[in-house]
């Protein structure tokens, strides 16, 4: 005998789980306040991140019992986002390309924190425009030793787009930082495997992990750079192929640098517009000391004027961006009159008479603004406190 929940039932079952996720929320509200000065920012955001996924889980919407096609309602599990404000940079002595590389970063957390884009409707809430947008950070910029003029924001976009973010690794990963397996217990056969100067080139003959895929040794070296696929040189091999990469796991030897190709990595703004879901990356600002900005992130607002007006398909991944053209981007915002103008390819000039307009989204979206064009006109949501979602 088949036993059957009715849709009451199952409805029911999956308002207690909305309870329940909402008295977890509550109680984080308490640890919250209980580490409230010493929280690190690492920690509000993966509790963002968490909360976002426990939302979309939990979402559940209401229909009138007796058609079953109107809807009265819906619920689901709140969110623990807060904004993040930030003074940067930290170090002292910070070069314009550390700015970048803090600014890019802080522009993909973000878009990471509300679902890399997977999560059509992250808020599932609120009026038009303000409840869908999100002020993940606010950051304070300070002038350094090596900084004290401004980046312009095409130079920003620039970086974003020729700088490698995530690297998906060539590798069996038989030995923490990667290595990978061979059918033979041969070293010369390991050192034809990975491009790293043979005198650095190990094999294990025991390796578990090689031997479970069927496999008899386990090729490596100390660093998770050659172990991965990535090269490890004193300069560039060919900066039309390569480019440098330096995230924590791909060490090399000292004085030499992780480079990876082209073709293996993700950008900083290939991982916004297109490692999960499709998204844009709209920056409206120049960068400068003494100004305070916002990383925000946004979900369609289900309508787009100013994509209409380029003739933007829903579902494109294109990042607009402050300042030029570039084939990978397709379209850039620049700056001229006290109005944004867009362009393709330096022609076919549009005016967009307010900022408002970059807010209308049909896809998600991270922007980078001053804290004075968010606040213009309210476009995203400032949470100090998480109980204020």
């Amino acid at each position: 005998m088949h036993l059957r929940r009715n849709k009451k039932s199952l409805t029911e079952s999956k308002i207690v789980g909305i309870i329940l996720m909402t008295a977890a929320f509550f109680l984080i509200i308490s640890i919250w306040d209980s580490l409230k000065g010493n929280l690190e920012a690492k920690t509000t955001e993966q509790i963002c991140k968490l909360s976002v996924v426990a939302r979309e889980k939990s979402y559940t919407e209401f229909y009138d019992p007796v058609s079953g096609k109107l809807k009265i309602g819906s619920a689901a599990s709140p969110l623990a986002c807060r904004t993040t404000d930030k003074y940067i940079p930290e170090d002292k002595d910070a070069t314009k390309e550390d700015i970048q590389k803090e600014m890019a970063g802080l522009m993909a957390k973000c878009w990471n924190q509300f679902g890399e884009g997977l999560i059509q409707d992250v808020f599932k809430q609120g009026d038009f425009v303000t409840k869908n947008c999100f002020v993940c950070y606010t950051l304070s910029m300070r002038e350094t030793s090596k900084f004290k003029g401004e980046i312009k924001a095409d130079d920003l976009q620039q970086y974003m787009f020729d700088t490698p973010y995530k690297v998906p690794p060539k590798a069996d990963f038989c030995k923490v930082n990667g290595g990978v397996c061979i059918n033979s217990e041969n070293l010369d056969d390991c050192k034809a495997q990975i491009q790293a100067d043979p005198s650095y080139v190990l094999i294990d003959k025991k390796s578990d992990a090689c031997k479970k895929d069927g496999k008899k040794a386990c090729c490596y070296t100390e660093y998770g750079c050659w172990n991965q696929g990535g090269k490890c040189s004193g300069s560039n091999p060919d900066m039309n192929e390569y480019a440098e990469y330096n995230s924590n796991g791909w060490e090399c030897p000292p004085k030499l640098k992780c480079y990876t190709k082209k073709e293996d990595y993700y950008s900083y703004g290939d991982y916004i517009q297109r490692f999960g879901g499709s998204g844009n990356a709209l920056i409206l600002a120049d960068i400068m000391p003494g100004e305070t900005y916002a990383i925000s992130f946004g979900s369609p607002t289900g309508q787009c004027g100013w994509c209409t007006t380029l003739g933007l398909a829903a579902g494109t991944a294109v990042g607009v961006v402050a300042g030029i053209y570039t084939g990978g981007l397709g379209w850039a915002v620049l700056f001229g009159g006290g109005a944004y103008t867009i362009t393709k390819g330096g022609s076919e000039k549009i005016v967009v008479e307010n900022i408002g307009k970059f807010f209308e989204r049909d896809l998600n979206t991270v922007y980078l603004t001053t804290l004075n064009q968010i606040q213009s006109g309210n476009y995203c949501s400032i949470v100090k406190d998480i109980r204020e979602t």
